[in-house]
């Protein structure tokens, strides 16, 4: 264990995945309910990795603040995104430390984005509706040197999923399922 992080399993695991690579596969998914206003409940469906079915039972609020029509009861879709990022940033990053032994003292990610209102609004032809740009600062400390923890940072960025999706701006397709749900 390095970190809270059992480095021998992840090293089998990974064996595994070079052997047979479906058993490398994850799906994730969530499901949405609104509930009024800009306010909905978010609760992940079962996942999968490889042939395991992992239950998930967490649930969690959306909303936005006042300002932009919300009740302010809970973080915006936005900020779960950026929290996303992170979050999968700190893993990569953490793995990464153990895996090359680095024992981390603290780790601390800052994550900070903006958007243009009137792009969302379609309010102006010209302003963009994603984010503008994500930019991050990671605060360590441990027993590795600057350079050691600069590769590690170079890292998880290329090996985080979340930061390789955004990055890499990943297909997204939908569809709609009409239902004749009473008013």
């Amino acid at each position: 264990m390095k970190n809270g992080i059992n480095v021998s399993a992840l090293a089998e695991m990974s064996d595994e995945i070079k052997h047979t690579p479906s058993m490398g596969i994850a799906k994730y998914g969530v499901q949405l309910q609104w509930l009024s206003g800009t306010r909905s409940q978010v609760r992940c469906l079962p996942m999968e990795v490889g042939d395991q079915h992992i239950q998930r039972d967490f649930q969690w609020a959306i909303d936005e603040p006042k300002q932009l029509g919300g009740s302010n009861h809970s973080a915006s879709p936005q900020e779960y995104l950026l929290s996303g990022f992170g979050s999968c940033m700190m893993v990569a990053f953490l793995v990464g430390a153990s895996v090359m032994g680095i024992q981390l003292a603290t780790l601390e990610i800052e994550v900070k984005s903006q958007l243009d209102l009137a792009g969302f609004l379609g309010v102006n032809e010209t302003s963009k509706v994603e984010l503008h740009g994500i930019h991050y600062v990671i605060r360590v400390s441990g027993d590795g040197t600057p350079e050691q923890f600069e590769q590690l940072r170079q890292q998880a960025q290329q090996h985080s999923p979340n930061a390789m999706s955004l990055a890499k701006a990943v297909d997204v397709q939908g569809s709609v399922q009409v239902s004749n749900a009473p008013i």
